[in-house]
């Protein structure tokens, strides 16, 4: 679903995918420290509704994702979601570029708007 999405996102700019180098990140981690920034902005009933839906979802390649940890927005932002020539090659996972900081709302606004993509490509 998420690559079907990446591709609606891209307008099908010629977009290709090598399956195999493709995970799925947590925005807000599956496991944050609780001394991080995370557990400031989601408290435990957040975290649990929040983490593993869509709009706190991205695509990254392997190597990065495996890389990502749990580091705080900032952090995960500045070393994970950009490339080389500072752009991710997923149109899902660039969105997350723009914002300052990822709270319970900006999810929930996110997991919204993707839902409606989907809605609309799939006419539900």
């Amino acid at each position: 679903m998420l690559l079907r999405l990446d591709e609606l996102l891209a307008r099908g700019q010629g977009v290709t995918y090598d399956h195999p180098l493709i995970t799925v990140e947590h925005v807000l981690p599956q496991n944050p420290k609780v001394d991080s920034r995370w557990v400031d902005l989601f408290d435990e009933e957040q975290r649990a509704r929040w983490t593993h839906r869509l709009g706190n979802l991205v695509l990254l390649n392997r190597a990065k994702n495996s890389a990502a940890q749990n580091y705080d927005f900032a952090a995960k932002k500045a070393k994970y979601f950009t490339g080389r020539g500072g752009v991710v090659p997923f149109a899902l996972t660039s969105q997350v570029l723009q914002h300052a900081e990822w709270t319970p709302e900006l999810v929930k606004a996110r997991q919204e708007e993707l839902l409606g993509v989907l809605a609309e490509e799939w006419r539900l």
